[in-house]
């Protein structure tokens, strides 16, 4: 996938979506889970200084792996949202798209 790795070494991994707009280093790109119509989808998260947008990935992991994700972050009925990763998202993301 070129485009993720035009972008690799500008990841943030350890994004806090609560905190985006006061960290000044939340300029650049992650991973979150995009929930939507209950659906949980991995997305590449691209954030600037007061903006954000979600391009969900073509390539997904197993929805099992997402909705793990989203229980070990305490989140049982997940709403129209964007999500953290978890450390298995990551890996699947770094041995599957980059």
């Amino acid at each position: 996938m070129g485009a993720l790795e035009a972008i690799k070494d500008r990841i943030i991994w350890d994004i806090n979506l609560k905190q985006e707009f006061k960290d000044e280093r939340t300029v650049g790109y992650s991973f979150v889970i995009d929930v939507c119509d209950g659906n949980p989808q991995l997305a590449l998260y691209r954030m600037k200084k007061r903006l954000s947008d979600s391009t969900i990935l073509k390539e997904q992991p197993p929805k099992e792996i997402l909705d793990k994700a989203l229980e070990e972050q305490g989140i049982t009925k997940p709403r129209d949202n964007i999500y953290n990763i978890t450390t298995d998202v990551r890996k699947w993301i770094e041995d599957n798209l980059l």
